[in-house]
C-alpha cells in the first residue's frame, strides 16, 4: 500500500522569508506530499518564491501582494504527470489533471469570497466540468460553514453566505463530493478559524472528493491554529488492495446494426441446435447451455473485431502521418485527396465508439450542442458517483468504508429482509378471508387466464419490454430477443412448455441482480434508505409479461375502485383529487373529520407468498394461473450489486421483485383484502355521502384512511391492520405514518406513536387548508427550478440543448404538480418561471427570441419550448372529458363532486354558462378550478358550446321559469335531457311529436312531475343565458285559477269548461280575430274547440263546443302565436313559438 498526504491551509500571506520558512516546516513536519495553499498574496511576478528545495513544483493563481492567491505545492519524493492545469485571473482557484502513482486526479484549490457570492461557485465548477474528467479532490477556505448547527461555534454570528452554502451543496451532490472530514466524524465538533473579531470558531476550511474515493481515506485532521488564523486541515489517501470489481458481462447492442454480426450469430445458432437439440437434452438444459455457449461466441466475435479495429486505427493513423509528412514536404492534389479519405475512414470508426458510449449513457437523442467528448465523459462520471456507495452502517451500527464490507451489509440486510418472519397457518389465513366479500372470476376471466401460452402472444410481450435497460445476470437485454425472436422461439416456447409442465425454474434462469437507488431525502448511511430494483433475466421477464398482459384485463374488474395503482384506466391523480374533495367536503359541510396516511414499511418486499396464494384462490383464479404463480415464486434467488462488486447468491422467501412486470399486480391483489375488510366493517365509520361511505383510498402501498374523529374508529382499523399483519407479512411504521385533522383537533391516546399535522401523499404536501397547496408545493418548486437553473446557467449548452434541458427536467416537474393539485398559481408565479427560464436560454443576457416564439411549433419557426399555463389549462381540462365519460359508482372522487353538485349533473356542468358561479357546487375547489379553466379555453378558442344540442335542459340555471329550475322525472326517464332530444332541424319538436317520439304518458301529467311548463313562447338570449320563458303550472279543480305569461303581460283564466281572456287583455296576434286553443288538465291533449278559417283568417270567437257546465273539462288557454289558423284539432308550432 502507498500513501498519498494531502493538506490545505489558508497561511493568511506569506509575507515575509521568515514566514515562508515557517510555513514549509510545518508542512514537513506534517509529511504533506501535496499542499493547496490559499491568501499567499503574491503577485505573479513573485509567485516563483513560493517553491521550495522540499517542494519544488508550485503552480498558481495570483491577483496581487495584497489580497488573494492559491497555490499547489508538490513534494520532490512525488512522481507525477500534469496533463493541464487551469489558472483563475482573479486569484481564487487553480485546477489540476494530473497522474499520480498511476492514480489520475483533478485536484483543486479554492478561496472563496468572504461575501455572499453564488455566481463564483458557478464559475468554479464550471470550470472544473470543463477539465475533469476523473476523480476529484478539492481543498481550500471556502469561507462558509456547511451545517451551521455543528460547524459553528457562536450563537451571536449568523450564517452569512448561505445562498453560497445552498449552492455549493447542490454541487457536491451534482459531481458525487463529499466533504472528507465530516464523512469520518459525523458528529464531532471542531474548527478550522477562529475569529479575533468575533470571537467565534468556525470549519470553513474543507477536503471534497469524489465519493468513490472515501473507501480510501484513511485519516482526515483538522490541526491547531498556529503561524495564521486558520488550521492546516489533511487527508490521507491510501490505495488499498481491494477486492476486484466483479465482471458482468453484458451484450453490445451496437452490434445488431452489423448485419454481418447478425448472420454470424443465426449461423452459430443454428450450430449449437445441431449439435445439441437431441432427445436426451431436456429443453430448460437446452437453453440454459445454448445462452453460455452464444455469450462465448459473442465475446470471441467482440474481441476479434476490437483487436481488427485497434489494428486498422493504428494503420489508419500512420497512413495519415505518413501523408502529412509528404504533403509537408511537397503539396500535391493527389496527396489531399487521400487524406481526406483515410480521415474519413477513421471518423467512421470513431464514430462508432462514440454511439457505443453514447448507448452507455442512454442519450441518443440528446441534442447537447457541444463538445461531444468532455459531456459524455462527464456525465459517466456523474452517474458513476452517484450510485456509489462509500459508507454504511453495519448491523450494529458501525459504519463501515470498505467496499467489501459494504457489500456484504447489504447482502445480509436483504437476505434478512426476504426471509419470512411469520408462518401462518392455513387456518388462520382462511379465518381472515373467510368474512370478507371479493368478487370472483367468471368462467371467461378464468379460461383467458388459464389458456396455453400462444406465439402472438410472446411477441407481443417482447415487443412491449422497453429497450435501453439494464438486462439481468445473463446479460441479454430485451433488444437482442427483439433482433434474434424468429430463430429463438422453437427453442424458447419448449423450455417454457416444461416449466409449465415440471413447476420448476432453474436457478440460473430464476436469478437476479438487485441495484440500489437512494430515496429522495433518505440517509445514505442506512441499508433501508435504498430501493432495491431486481434485475430479472429477459427471459424470466417475458414469461411473467405475457401473465402480466393476462391479468391487466382482470384486475379492473376485481379491485375495487379504491385502488388506483396499476390498473389500466385508473390514475394517481384520481387519489390526489378524492383526498382535495374529501377535505373540500368536509369543509363545507362542517364535518369533524381524519385523513390518516399510513406508512408501509418495504411492503413489496414483505408479500407473504402463501398468504398471496390464498387470495389469488379467494378471488378464484384457475389452477393453471396460480401454478405459475406458485413455480415462479418456488425458488428465486438474488445477488446485490454495490460499488461494481457483486455478492454471493441468496433464496427469497417473500416479496414481489421490484423489476418483474407481474409484481405490481400481484402486490395489489395481495393487499385487497386489507381494503374491502376495512370497507366492510362497520363498526368502522367513513366520511359518507350520499352513495358512498369513504373509508380507504391506495395507490398501490400509499395508503390514506378517512375516518370518524373517534379513537373507536382508529382503534378498530388499527386492530384489522394488525391482524392482517399477522398472516400476510405487511407492516406499518407507526411513527412515520401521519393524521391529518379536519375541522377537529386529533387528541391521540392510542398506544402508537402516530403523529399530528400536515401529510406528504404521493409527493404533494396536503394541509386542511386546500388554499394552502401552492403555497406547500408550487413556492417551494419555483425556488428549486430557479436554483437548478441557475446552477447550469454556465453550462456549454446550445439554445436547443436548453430547450431540451427544460423538456427533461423541469416540464415533467411542472407537469406533475398541475396534474396533481388544481390550485392555479398566480400570475406572478408564471411570469416567475418564464423568467427563470428565459434567463437560463439566454445564459443571463438579453432575449433575442421572445419565448413566444419559441413555443411555436419547429414547423413554425420554433423551437417547442413548453407554455407552462397551456400544460397546466391541459392538466384541468381532462376533467371535462372525465366528468362527461366516468362512470360514478367506479370513480370515488367523481362520486364526492357529484354529491358537491347536488341534482346537477356533473357532465353537465361544462354545457352550462358562468350563471353557476351562484351555485353551491362551485365552491369546491376542483370543481371550479376545472370550470375557469374550460372558459378560458374557450375564451382562448373563440369558441362557445353554450348553447349547442348537448345543453342540458333539467336543472339548468340558463333554463328556468321564475328563477327555478326545471325537473321533470318522467321525461328524463323516458331519454329527454338535453337541446337535442326537443329540437329537429332547428326548430322545436311538437309537444305531440314528443308523445310518439318517446311515449310520455299523459295521464295526471299536470301534477305527476310532468311538464309543468305547458308552453314555450321562445328562446331569448341573455348576457350570458339562454332562457327559456315559460307559462306558469296548470291549474286544476273547481275553482278560477290563471296561467300568467311573461311574454304576454296578460292572464288567461278557467271558467267551466272553456278558457276567456281577463280584463289584462289579448295577447299579441290574439285578438277577437282569432281562436283560443285550450288544453285540459288531464287526459289527452285536445281543442276545447276549433273555430273554423275562411281563406287563411280566423272567424270570430264563438262559444265552447258543448257549451260550459260544471261536468266540463276545465283547461287553461294557450294562444297560438301566428298570422292564421291551423286546421281543426292538434298541436301548432311555429318560427316565433311554441304552443302545446
Amino acid at each position: 500500500m502507498s500513501t498519498l498526504r494531502f493538506v490545505s491551509w489558508n497561511v493568511r500571506g506569506v509575507g515575509s522569508r521568515e514566514k515562508k520558512v515557517k510555513i514549509i516546516n510545518r508542512l514537513n513536519d506534517l509529511q504533506a506530499d501535496i499542499v493547496f495553499l490559499q491568501e499567499t498574496h503574491v503577485s505573479r511576478t513573485s509567485a516563483h518564491t513560493l517553491s521550495s528545495s522540499q517542494f519544488p513544483h508550485m503552480y498558481s493563481a495570483c491577483y496581487n501582494s495584497k489580497q488573494r492567491g492559491v497555490a499547489i505545492l508538490i513534494n520532490k519524493r512525488i512522481n507525477f504527470s500534469i496533463r493541464n492545469t487551469m489558472s483563475d485571473p482573479e486569484g481564487r482557484f487553480i485546477i489540476l489533471n494530473l497522474s499520480i502513482q498511476n492514480i489520475d486526479l483533478c485536484i483543486a484549490s479554492i478561496y472563496g469570497p468572504n461575501v455572499d457570492d453564488p455566481s463564483f461557485f458557478h464559475t468554479f465548477f464550471t470550470s472544473l466540468a470543463d477539465h475533469s474528467d476523473t476523480t476529484i479532490v478539492i481543498g481550500g477556505d471556502f469561507n462558509l460553514v456547511l451545517n451551521a448547527e455543528i460547524d459553528r461555534l457562536s450563537t451571536a454570528v449568523s450564517q452569512r453566505n448561505w445562498q453560497s452554502a445552498d449552492i455549493l451543496k447542490q454541487y457536491m451532490k451534482d459531481f458525487g463530493l463529499c466533504d472528507a472530514w465530516r464523512s469520518h466524524h459525523p458528529t464531532l465538533r471542531d474548527y478550522s478559524f477562529f475569529s479575533q473579531v468575533h470571537h467565534s470558531h468556525s470549519r470553513l476550511d474543507y477536503f471534497l472528493v469524489s465519493s468513490s474515493m472515501m473507501t480510501e481515506i484513511t485519516d482526515t485532521q483538522i490541526h491547531p491554529i498556529t503561524i495564521s488564523d486558520h488550521a492546516p486541515v489533511s487527508v490521507s489517501l491510501t490505495q488499498k488492495r481491494v477486492t476486484p470489481p466483479t465482471r458482468n458481462w453484458r451484450f453490445n447492442t451496437s452490434l445488431l446494426k452489423e448485419q454481418d454480426f447478425i448472420n454470424y450469430f443465426k449461423r452459430e445458432w443454428a450450430i449449437y441446435l445441431e449439435q445439441n437439440n437431441l432427445p436426451e437434452i431436456s429443453p430448460c438444459v437446452l437453453w440454459e447451455a445454448g445462452k453460455a455457449v452464444m455469450r462465448g461466441k459473442i465475446i470471441s466475435y467482440c474481441a476479434h473485431k476490437k483487436n481488427k479495429e485497434k489494428t486498422l486505427i493504428l494503420e489508419l493513423e500512420q497512413k495519415i502521418k505518413s501523408l502529412e509528412n509528404a504533403y509537408a514536404a511537397s503539396p500535391q492534389e493527389n496527396i489531399i485527396n487521400s487524406l481526406r479519405k483515410l480521415k474519413l475512414e477513421l471518423n467512421e470508426i470513431l464514430d462508432k465508439k462514440t454511439q457505443f458510449m453514447l448507448q452507455r449513457l442512454r442519450l441518443e437523442n440528446f441534442e447537447h450542442g457541444n463538445k461531444s467528448g468532455k459531456f459524455l465523459a462527464n456525465q459517466l462520471k456523474l452517474n458513476k458517483e452517484k450510485t456509489a456507495i462509500h459508507s454504511i452502517k453495519d448491523s450494529v451500527g458501525n459504519i463501515t468504508h470498505d467496499p467489501q464490507q459494504i457489500n456484504n451489509s447489504f447482502k445480509d440486510f436483504y437476505e434478512a429482509l426476504y426471509s419470512s418472519q411469520i408462518n401462518p397457518s392455513d387456518a388462520e389465513i382462511e379465518e381472515f378471508l373467510n368474512d370478507i366479500n371479493l368478487p370472483k372470476l367468471n368462467e371467461d376471466q378464468i379460461t383467458t387466464l388459464d389458456s396455453p401460452f400462444s406465439s402472438s402472444e410472446f411477441y407481443k410481450a417482447i415487443q412491449h419490454l422497453p429497450n435501453n435497460k439494464a438486462p439481468g445476470p445473463d446479460g441479454f437485454p430485451a433488444e437482442f430477443y427483439k433482433e434474434f425472436w424468429p430463430v429463438l422461439e422453437p427453442t424458447f416456447f419448449r423450455m417454457v412448455t416444461q416449466i409449465k409442465n415440471n413447476h420448476t425454474i432453474s436457478p440460473n434462469m430464476n436469478s437476479a441482480n438487485i441495484s440500489l437507488l437512494l430515496k429522495p431525502g433518505k440517509d445514505p448511511t442506512l441499508p433501508s434508505s435504498y430501493r432495491p430494483i431486481s434485475l430479472i433475466n429477459v427471459d424470466l421477464k417475458i414469461i411473467c409479461k405475457v401473465l402480466a398482459r393476462r391479468i391487466e384485463k382482470i384486475t379492473p374488474y376485481i379491485i375495487h375502485s379504491d385502488q388506483t395503482g396499476f390498473i389500466k384506466g385508473r390514475h394517481s391523480a384520481d387519489n390526489t383529487r378524492r383526498l382535495i374533495n374529501i377535505i373540500d367536503y368536509c369543509s363545507i359541510n362542517k364535518l369533524e373529520k381524519i385523513v390518516v396516511s399510513l406508512d408501509a414499511e418495504k411492503a413489496f418486499d414483505r408479500v407473504n407468498w402463501k398468504f398471496l396464494l390464498a387470495v389469488l384462490h379467494k378471488f378464484g383464479f384457475g389452477p393453471s394461473f396460480i401454478n405459475w404463480i406458485e413455480t415462479l415464486y418456488s425458488s428465486p434467488n438474488a445477488r446485490v450489486r454495490t460499488n461494481d462488486l457483486i455478492s454471493q447468491s441468496f433464496s427469497l422467501q417473500r416479496g414481489t421483485r421490484q423489476g418483474c412486470p407481474l409484481s405490481p399486480s400481484m402486490f395489489i391483489i395481495f393487499i385487497e383484502p386489507l381494503a374491502a375488510k376495512i370497507r366492510q366493517n362497520v363498526n368502522i365509520k367513513g366520511i359518507q355521502t350520499e352513495n358512498t361511505d369513504h373509508k380507504i383510498s391506495l395507490y398501490a402501498d400509499d395508503v390514506l384512511l378517512f375516518l370518524g374523529n373517534s379513537q373507536t374508529a382508529l382503534l378498530k382499523t388499527i386492530t384489522l391492520i394488525d391482524k392482517f399483519s399477522s398472516v400476510s407479512d405487511y407492516s406499518i411504521n407507526w411513527s412515520k405514518s401521519t393524521v391529518l385533522p379536519l375541522n377537529c383537533k386529533f387528541q391521540n391516546i392510542i398506544t402508537t406513536s402516530l403523529q399530528s399535522g400536515n401529510i406528504r401523499y404521493l409527493g404533494i404536501n396536503f394541509s386542511p387548508r386546500l388554499l394552502d397547496l401552492v403555497r406547500l408545493n408550487h413556492i417551494p418548486l419555483l425556488k428549486t427550478i430557479e436554483d437548478d437553473l441557475t446552477r447550469w446557467n454556465s453550462l456549454p449548452i446550445s439554445l436547443m440543448g436548453r430547450v431540451a434541458t427544460i423538456k427533461m427536467m423541469i416540464l415533467p416537474k411542472v407537469n406533475y404538480l398541475f396534474l396533481m393539485i388544481p390550485n392555479k398559481p398566480s400570475i406572478a408565479w408564471f411570469k416567475s418561471l418564464d423568467s427563470y427560464i428565459s434567463k437560463f436560454l439566454w445564459k443571463s443576457k438579453t432575449s433575442r427570441i421572445s419565448l413566444k416564439t419559441l413555443q411555436k411549433l419547429k414547423c413554425s419557426g420554433g423551437l417547442e419550448l413548453p407554455n407552462f399555463y397551456h400544460y397546466f389549462l391541459a392538466n384541468r381540462l381532462q376533467y371535462v372529458s372525465r366528468w362527461m365519460k366516468s362512470n360514478r359508482s367506479d370513480s370515488p372522487w367523481l362520486d364526492l363532486e357529484q354529491t358537491l353538485c347536488g341534482k346537477l349533473k356533473i357532465s353537465d356542468l361544462p354545457l352550462i354558462s358562468s350563471s353557476i358561479k351562484h351555485y353551491n357546487c362551485f365552491k369546491s375547489l376542483t370543481i371550479s378550478s376545472t370550470l375557469i379553466a374550460w372558459w378560458e379555453f374557450l375564451k382562448m378558442a373563440k369558441s362557445s358550446l353554450i348553447p349547442c344540442k348537448l345543453t342540458p335542459i333539467w336543472n339548468n340555471p340558463d333554463i328556468c321559469r321564475k328563477k327555478t329550475v326545471l325537473n321533470f322525472s318522467e321525461w328524463q326517464e323516458k331519454g329527454i335531457n338535453n337541446l337535442e332530444h326537443v329540437i329537429h332541424d332547428g326548430t322545436f319538436i311538437s309537444f305531440e311529436d314528443l308523445i310518439l317520439k318517446y311515449e310520455i304518458s299523459t295521464g295526471g301529467w299536470g301534477w305527476a312531475g310532468g311538464f309543468g311548463c305547458l308552453m314555450a313562447l321562445g328562446l331569448e338570449m341573455g348576457a350570458d343565458a339562454l332562457r327559456f320563458l315559460c307559462a306558469g303550472p296548470v291549474v286544476d279543480g273547481g275553482g278560477p285559477g290563471c296561467v300568467r305569461s311573461r311574454s304576454w303581460g296578460g292572464d288567461l283564466g278557467t271558467r267551466g269548461g272553456g278558457c276567456w281572456p281577463r280584463p289584462g287583455g289579448w295577447p299579441p296576434l290574439c285578438g277577437p280575430g282569432c281562436g283560443i286553443w285550450g288544453l285540459g288538465a288531464w287526459g289527452r291533449p285536445s281543442p276545447v274547440w276549433a273555430p273554423p278559417c275562411a281563406g287563411g283568417v280566423c272567424a270570430p270567437l264563438g262559444a265552447p263546443p258543448g257549451g260550459g257546465g260544471s261536468g266540463a273539462r276545465r283547461g287553461v288557454c294557450l294562444a297560438f302565436q301566428d298570422s292564421g289558423c291551423l286546421p281543426g284539432g292538434g298541436v301548432g308550432h311555429s318560427s316565433r313559438g311554441t304552443t302545446t
